[in-house]
């Protein structure tokens, strides 16, 4: 090749040494503005996403609560969640020919309890502590109380039964003040629950032995009594 021209194009292209050196400084450098672009977009993203799902759980809240009903009616018993919720499925259900809501006399000084007249009686007759049926079906029977024992020296027996014209039918027993136990005041619920086929005069009621330890203070709306119709023949 003519020596003119080798040295033309040797001045032109650049050396193999120089095409493949680059400064060290300058690779870190721009290594660290990528890192530091990708930090910022992946912490905005994180970001938009937890205000996107702040967002929609307070959308779903809101709907939820635009969504409950307010109570159908007024009733005698209030005071309490428990009392106005269950007023209130038992006013809407579809069972509502035959129902009832009582909540335990505040004297009481016999083991067959009695009930407060002012509950919510509806195709059922109160009489002396009993619920009379006045419709034959399936019925949910419904008890629940509340205890308040001052401890003595020995153990209680606490025993809640439910009495089908005067027969048990179902019954809970719980002994509280174990010997040994340091406590002095025991809070004790008892429950009880029962699907029964019940024909027309049929009596219900509750008998409880240790009597003077139903507590009508403390929580005075959770003592109740409720049954409805579930299903009927007719």
């Amino acid at each position: 090749m003519d020596p003119g021209l080798q040295q033309a194009l040797t001045g032109v292209a650049p050396s193999r040494d120089t095409a493949m050196h680059v400064p060290a400084g300058s690779v870190a450098s721009h290594l660290g503005t990528t890192s530091r672009g990708y930090f910022y977009f992946t912490t905005t993203a994180l970001a938009l996403c937890l205000v996107f799902a702040v967002a929609t759980i307070m959308m779903l809240v809101v709907q939820k609560t635009d969504s409950i009903p307010n109570p159908p009616g007024k009733f005698p018993l209030k005071g309490g969640n428990c009392s106005e919720d269950i007023s209130c499925v038992l006013e809407k259900s579809p069972f509502r020919k035959s129902w009832a809501y009582l909540q335990v006399s505040k004297h009481i000084n016999k083991s067959k309890l009695s009930w407060n007249k002012d509950g919510v009686v509806r195709g059922v007759i109160y009489q002396d502590g009993n619920l009379v049926i006045q419709f034959p079906g399936w019925y949910v029977i419904i008890c629940q109380l509340q205890f308040l024992v001052k401890c003595p020296e020995h153990s209680v027996d606490l025993k809640l039964e439910l009495l089908i014209n005067q027969d048990v039918k179902k019954q809970t027993l719980v002994t509280v003040c174990e010997s040994g136990a340091q406590t002095k005041n025991i809070y004790q619920n008892l429950s009880q629950f029962l699907l029964e086929y019940l024909q027309v005069n049929t009596t219900i009621s509750i008998k409880v032995d240790k009597f003077q330890y139903v507590d009508t203070n403390t929580f005075p709306l959770e003592n109740v009594l409720s049954i409805f119709l579930y299903s009927s023949s007719d």
